[in-house]
């Protein structure tokens, strides 16, 4: 009998056959998912660095519109105070002038008068600004009613003390005497009214625009000292 053909191929070989097919595949996964897993990687890292863009970005347009609000309301709180003392230094010079009218005092009074109506020309040009400046601190849905609370109530205190300095200075510059006039509106009160009122104003607006206070509670301070009487 033959002996039966010896194989060309024992086990060892065909391990390393198969090896040698089965390497080149497993290295084309590998390189796939090392491939994958990197540029998943480098999406994650590229989300990251556009959400911090992001929160960046809104970082610093909080900070502007802070620093926007801020100066708005320093502005403000300047045609406020500018009237509210040049309301106060003319009532002085029109009561001084009248104890004792000298040529001194009645030029004191024409300057500190032209001053009051540059203060009071000054607020009414910036009256619109002013009412942006409280439509934009004041959530859009909210502003009407507080608005015109800061309006007319704030408005009403200025005119009424107005009309007050106003009537004295025309009977005072006519060589009359102004202090009975002063007397019977009560400028002191209304003078310190204005006070008041301004402050209540500009310390709500900035409590509203600082998240310190709601609209509701600002609100009510701001009628409690802008009177309507």
């Amino acid at each position: 009998m033959r002996e039966p053909l010896k194989s060309p191929w024992n086990s060892l070989e065909i391990v390393k056959l198969i090896f040698g097919l089965l390497t080149p595949i497993l290295i084309l996964i590998l390189g796939y998912q090392v491939n994958q897993s990197l540029k998943a990687a480098d999406e994650a890292r590229a989300e990251a660095m556009r959400e911090a863009q992001r929160i960046q970005k809104e970082l610093d347009e909080s900070r502007q519109l802070a620093r926007t609000r801020e100066t708005a309301l320093a502005n403000y709180s300047r045609l406020i105070y500018g009237r509210r003392v040049r309301s106060e230094l003319l009532a002085s010079s029109l009561n001084r002038h009248a104890k004792q009218p000298v040529v001194e005092s009645k030029q004191e009074l024409i300057e500190r008068k032209r001053a009051y109506d540059d203060a009071y020309a000054d607020w009414n040009a910036n009256t619109r600004a002013n009412l942006l400046l409280v439509r934009a601190i004041v959530d859009p849905k909210n502003y009407s009613n507080f608005e015109n609370l800061v309006e007319f109530r704030l408005s009403k205190t200025f005119s009424s003390l107005d009309a007050c300095l106003t009537k004295g200075y025309d009977i005072a510059i006519r060589a009359g005497d102004p202090r009975p006039i002063l007397t019977a509106c009560d400028a002191p009160k209304l003078i310190q009214r204005s006070l008041d009122c301004g402050y209540a104003v500009i310390d709500e607006l900035y409590k509203v625009s600082s998240l310190q206070a709601n609209i509701s509670s600002s609100a009510s301070i701001i009628e409690k000292e802008c009177p309507t009487e």
